[in-house]
């Protein structure tokens, strides 16, 4: 996984540069890849002007200057998007809708993931969110991974189907069992009834 560089790997990258040394001799010393070295030093001031403590300031302040909203790209995008949620149309059906209108242009084509975040960091007054059609008709989107299915039996045996002898509860060994699960499954009851007994 990938890792982003500490001051002491700086430090350690700087004091190599001031020794000389090839970045194929740094890496060893940090454990990064040769591209990882070569690529911090060439964009903070190359081999004799790349300094540690400049290094690590100039990359946070890349880190947390705000990004740009994908949409905010191009003003005729912006429009085009702004156009379609105030028709009603869902995100996810605006990035649809951009992908086929513009097949060739690229710059044309957003996710609805990026259209998410541009939509609910815009004021109120200025692109109304309850003209945002979200699919589940809230007004704002909720986090979170959303929980698997409760599984489901592919072929229910019905009561009126069960054969002549589990009905008569005459044969030992067959079972019948009821499960009732509470509100929001966080309680269960289980019941088994044994068919005879002898």
């Amino acid at each position: 996984m990938w890792k982003l560089l500490t001051l002491a790997d700086r430090e350690e990258i700087s004091r190599g540069l001031a020794k000389s040394l090839l970045y194929k001799e740094i890496v060893i010393l940090i454990g990064r890849s040769a591209s990882v070295v070569s690529c911090e030093v060439a964009r903070h001031g190359g081999r004799v002007g790349y300094r540690a403590t400049v290094a690590g300031q100039a990359a946070w302040a890349l880190r947390t200057r705000p990004k740009a909203f994908a949409v905010e790209r191009d003003a005729g995008l912006r429009a085009e998007v702004v156009r379609l949620l105030k028709r009603g149309w869902s995100p996810g059906a605006v990035a649809g809708r951009l992908r086929r209108d513009h097949p060739g242009g690229q710059g044309w084509w957003v996710s609805h993931e990026a259209i998410y975040p541009w939509v609910y960091a815009q004021p109120v007054s200025t692109l109304q969110r309850e003209l945002i059609a979200l699919r589940t008709g809230r007004t704002r989107r909720r986090g979170g991974a959303k929980p698997d299915p409760a599984p489901r039996i592919r072929e229910p045996t019905h009561l009126d189907e069960r054969r002549d002898e589990v009905e008569g509860r005459a044969v030992p060994g067959h079972w019948e069992g009821d499960l009732v699960i509470g509100k929001n499954g966080r309680t269960a009851v289980a019941s088994a009834l044994a068919g005879a007994t002898t």
